[in-house]
């Protein structure tokens, strides 16, 4: 009976998945995704979260992304990539600013 015991909790200990630092949000929507869909399953809502993003090519993407960001922080915009020098810089607010100028609203 001990062999069988011991035997279950090896393979529970094998299963488990631990995650910590899950934003409050997040996982007040998974538990609930995974009790309304998964009967509270939370691996089998997990592998289905995971599938989705797959399929969908998410993680390949969400990767390619970070990889393009790293680059340009790490090694700046290429030569081949810079925007040529214009007389105004939009910004991303909506506001205009000339190049030149003093110190209200402008920039050298």
């Amino acid at each position: 009976m001990e062999n069988k015991i011991e035997e279950i909790q090896k393979r529970i200990l094998e299963l488990k998945l631990v995650i910590s630092r899950v934003p409050r949000k997040t996982k007040e929507d998974f538990v609930a995704l995974a009790n309304s869909e998964f009967c509270g399953d939370y691996g089998m809502c997990l592998k289905w979260c995971y599938e989705q993003a797959m399929e969908k090519n998410v993680i390949k993407s969400f990767f390619e992304n970070i990889d393009f960001k790293l680059d340009h922080i790490i090694g700046g915009t290429p030569q081949s990539e810079q925007k040529p020098e214009t007389d105004t810089i939009k910004m991303v607010n909506g506001r205009i600013v000339e190049k030149g100028g003093d110190k209200h609203g402008k920039f050298k």
